[in-house]
């Protein structure tokens, strides 16, 4: 009797230490996926706020490329500031 229960405890114990080791596999995986998330949303925003930039500077180019050809023209009408 006594063996019997020395090996069904033998065998619960097991059981308890592979689901705790099942446990923090899992409590790992989850970190490093949040880490991930947070690296990912960082760098949307970067791209984000890259992407802001380049086109505030293009918008500046295409304005510099538009005053010579109203200044050249010299016509007060083809000014930008009607």
């Amino acid at each position: 009797m006594r063996t019997k229960a020395d090996e069904e405890r033998r065998g619960l114990e097991t059981q308890i230490a592979e689901l705790r080791k099942t446990l923090d596999e899992k409590q790992t995986q989850e970190n490093l996926l949040h880490s991930a998330k947070r690296r990912a949303e960082r760098e949307a925003t970067d791209s984000k706020q890259k992407l802001l930039s380049v086109e505030r500077e293009m918008e500046r180019v295409r304005n510099r490329l538009d005053r010579p050809a109203s200044v050249l023209s010299g016509s007060p009408n083809s000014s930008p500031r009607k």
